[in-house]
């Protein structure tokens, strides 16, 4: 009886299971019909995720590109526009194209932000659901130009002339003569590569190529044909925006001098022509090539102007020395940024074997007012640019005098100090960071002959014995007529160790007074024109 009943209810059970198989169907092709909507729309939107991800991509790699090749034409914005504007399209973003925006703007004199937007990015299975999606993307750029060299005051190279609180310097600006050996401390400005002539007469006549003297057989470097017009040395006069007064430069001592009262040229009574060219700024910083020369001197004598000249063109007297001559007046409402000032000696002058010790003053208005750029936001600027070539001079067996002005924005980079021919004569020389340490550095000479560090001092002593790179040096000093670069690692928290005083020095140690005739270069390795933002 009960597997009678138990095979009655199981078939009724089976009946009923199968009555409703249909319906359960039904159910579930609805439902994974309403479910595949929404994941086609998330599959969908991921897909148009991943294009505007792309885009975004393709869009900041142009951004870059533009404000990189924009911001060397700065502080000319036009310039840098159609620069930029041209390298973003090039890189896939037309400014014409209407669904394209392409903003460029400056920040600051040094600095250019480009933005590119595309307001109509594809829309594939989002259109179900988005009108519109915005794609924008910003670069900012900023060129660093070349580090400012020996003075954060308004004047360079007065040596002992100026006393406490604002000096003494303890260094001449200098510039060799055309016949002078290389091996006396100036790399660009003399043609030898050797002793001094031995019948103290420059060999002449001189063309391209290598050369030697007809009286003695010594060989000197090749003269390039842009040598009368090719500036040795360069210095900055920067000018301040909205400057109340004129700007006069004046130069001391400007050509060699026999006097008593004049800065201590050397190399005895030989003469020694300089000219001195300013030039304007214009708008392209890194190219100071086609800087236009200033017109505007003609009231205070030609632009270029050659030295020497007579004993009543000295119209000035400043740091207790009337042996100042006006070289250019600039007005107040000449343009602000970069003045060029610019020196070379004369080829092929005879008998020029002597040494042309100057300085540079850029006062505002005849005051004669000394300022420091770090205080005084209105006080022009005047410092090498490049290369500075020296004469290390003080009464004293110690010297330390301005290097370089490193900013912040170099933090963790690597500075290079290149010197040519230091130390002569010296016990050692130390680099000091702006609170006035000495730091560790290596160091190496060009040719590969030397090499060392770390250390905090550059051995410089024991002028004895030492290999010279070629016959007749007069000097056996271990770095005669060597460049050697010096190394510094500068640290990640720059700022921080140096919040108010960006400016490094070079510290000198002698047995006796110091006196050094050398060159040298500062850079920091790297683009100069780099990515910020």
């Amino acid at each position: 009886m009960r597997s009678q009943q138990s095979r009655t209810a199981q078939s009724a059970h089976n009946r009923s299971a199968h009555s409703r198989r249909p319906a359960e169907t039904g159910y579930v092709l609805a439902l994974s019909a309403l479910l595949m909507i929404p994941l086609l729309a998330v599959v969908g939107f991921a897909t148009d995720v991943g294009s505007w991800y792309a885009e975004g991509i393709r869009m900041q790699r142009a951004a870059d590109a533009a404000s990189l090749a924009g911001v060397v034409w700065l502080p000319d914005l036009p310039k840098a526009t159609d620069v930029a504007l041209d390298t973003a399209r090039e890189n896939g973003f037309d400014s014409n194209d209407p669904e394209i925006s392409i903003v460029v703007e400056s920040v600051g004199t040094q600095q250019l932000r480009v933005t590119i937007s595309d307001d109509a990015a594809d829309l594939y299975f989002s259109s179900l659901f988005l009108d519109n999606v915005l794609i924008e993307r910003a670069a900012v750029a900023e060129y660093v130009l070349p580090v400012p060299l020996g003075s954060p005051k308004n004047y360079i190279g007065t040596a002992g002339m100026v006393g406490p609180p604002n000096g003494p310097e303890g260094f001449w600006m200098a510039l060799n003569g055309f016949c002078a050996p290389k091996e006396q401390g100036d790399p660009f400005a003399t043609r030898f590569s050797g002793n001094w002539p031995n019948t103290m007469i420059c060999p002449s006549p001189l063309g391209p190529g290598p050369n030697s003297d007809p009286f003695t057989g010594d060989s000197y470097f090749e003269v390039n044909d842009d040598y009368l017009t090719m500036p040795q040395y360069e210095y900055i006069v920067e000018l301040p925006e909205a400057r109340g007064q004129d700007t006069i430069i004046s130069i001391y001592d400007a050509a060699k001098h026999d006097s008593a009262t004049a800065s201590p040229d050397l190399g005895g009574n030989q003469p020694l022509t300089t000219t001195f060219t300013l030039r304007e700024p214009d708008n392209t910083p890194f190219d100071d090539s086609d800087n236009p020369i200033y017109g505007g001197c003609t009231s205070d004598g030609a632009n270029p102007r050659t030295f020497p000249y007579g004993e009543s063109d000295f119209d000035f007297s400043f740091f207790g020395s009337n042996r100042w001559t006006r070289f250019c007046t600039i007005p107040a409402n000449a343009p602000a940024g970069r003045w060029i000032l610019q020196v070379h000696n004369q080829a092929m002058e005879e008998d020029a074997f002597s040494v042309n010790n100057y300085s540079i003053f850029a006062t505002k208005g005849t005051s004669g007012t000394v300022c420091d750029t770090r205080n005084d936001p209105q006080c022009p600027a005047v410092f090498g640019k490049n290369w500075m070539s020296i004469y290390a001079q003080a009464n004293a067996p110690e010297a330390e005098f301005y290097l370089a002005e490193i900013e912040p924005e170099h933090a963790g980079k690597q500075m290079i100090i290149t010197l040519f021919d230091p130390g002569e004569g010296g016990n050692y020389v130390e680099v000091r960071d702006p609170n006035g340490n000495s730091v560790p550095f290596t160091y190496q000479t060009r040719d590969g002959d030397y090499s060392g560090g770390p250390t905090t001092q550059l051995n410089v002593s024991g002028c004895v014995g030492w290999p010279q790179l070629g016959p007749g040096r007069q000097s056996r000093c271990r770095f005669n007529e060597r460049y050697v670069e010096i190394a510094v690692d500068l640290p990640e928290d720059y700022e921080t160790l140096y919040p108010d005083d960006h400016w490094w020095k070079i510290y000198y140690d002698f047995n006796a007074d110091v006196t050094d005739r050398t060159t040298w270069s500062v850079r920091i390795v790297g683009d100069p024109v780099r990515l910020v933002n």
